[in-house]
């Protein structure tokens, strides 16, 4: 809760520095708009377009935000939204007033970065956002070790693939399999994850260990979408007339599937070659390897708990060199 405060804190303070008067707004009207709150729900929604949506990413009851809606557009005189059948939608009035809440959200996020790039404390929280696959299988059976070297640091994982604007503070480190494009970040490539065709031990007392052909064999392949596109390509050129067992775009899915004995998978070698439930297939070639990014915004690369974080992920995510299967 401290440092939800310090934010509001922060974010009152630099709003209020930066107000500037609209032509048909009085300015006490503007002040009492752009505190915190108002900020935040009216850029909040402008970007995802529905209460619920809004709520969700405020962790409020969309009624909460609905009503605030309207005591804002009450307290200015104006309509910044039309309620449409596809969401909501910013009016000519809207449209005015967000380029000054933007403003004010980036000069404050801007304060918060730098108060936030002084902290020497080990302590406070770090929200850092992966992929499923990197959270489940590389950070999260390490965290232990982390939790006990920084018990004063709580880090929040959020799993996803979706873009994470680091300089909304929507995440203060991100990892990522494709090169973050934003501004002002520092960014860093962490390591390959290097993949193979694997099958469980059960699968291979049923069906037998494919030797020069994968015919016949069942197989888990990703989903048909753009991220596995690369993987897919390769493993449906060496399929030569296999079945598919199980289409996913769950890494992790794929991963237990395998271990189940549904099919044979292609996995991350750094954790599927030591695990004991899988062996390799042997076949020619690998897809080329994923590359592991590492990214945070230039202005908290001198935290101390940042930095923590950094170094755990730079040691869980950077295997020794004679662990690395090339395939």
């Amino acid at each position: 809760m401290k440092h939800l405060e310090r934010r509001e804190r922060t974010w009152a303070q630099s709003a209020g520095a930066l107000l500037q008067l609209h032509n048909h707004v009085c300015p006490a009207t503007l002040q009492a708009m752009f505190n915190w709150d108002d900020v935040r729900y009216f850029l909040t929604l402008q970007r995802v377009g529905t209460l619920a949506a809004a709520g969700t990413a405020l962790t409020l009851d969309p009624t909460t935000v609905g009503r605030r809606l309207v005591k804002l557009e009450e307290e200015l005189g104006a309509r910044l939204f039309d309620r449409t059948p596809n969401g909501y939608v910013l009016t000519e009035a809207g449209h005015r007033l967000l380029p000054r809440a933007e403003r004010i959200e980036r000069e404050a996020l801007g304060v918060e970065r730098d108060v936030a790039g002084e902290d020497q404390k080990l302590e406070g929280v770090v929200r850092l956002t992966a992929t499923e696959m990197l959270t489940t299988r590389f950070i999260a059976p390490q965290l232990r070790r982390f939790r006990e070297r920084y018990p004063e640091i709580q880090l929040e994982l959020q799993c996803t693939n979706l873009d994470v604007n680091l300089a909304r503070r929507e995440a203060d480190i991100a990892l990522r399999l494709a090169r973050p494009t934003q501004e002002d970040l520092i960014i860093k490539r962490l390591s390959f994850i290097h993949l193979g065709l694997y099958a469980s031990l059960d699968y291979v007392d049923r069906f037998g260990l494919p030797k020069e052909s994968l015919a016949g064999h069942q197989l888990i392949l990703f989903a048909n979408t753009r991220p596995f596109r690369r993987e897919n390509e390769w493993i449906e050129a060496r399929m030569d007339g296999a079945l598919v067992a199980l289409r996913s775009d769950s890494v992790s899915a794929t991963y237990s599937a395998t271990v189940a004995g549904t099919g044979i998978g292609l996995l991350p070698c750094l954790v599927a070659d030591h695990d004991r439930h899988l062996i390799r297939v042997p076949v020619e070639g690998a897809p080329e390897p994923r590359q592991i990014w590492q990214a945070v915004h230039k202005d908290l690369r001198d935290s101390a708990r940042i930095r923590a974080v950094l170094d755990f992920l730079g040691k869980a995510l950077t295997p020794p060199a004679d662990t690395v299967s090339a395939g």
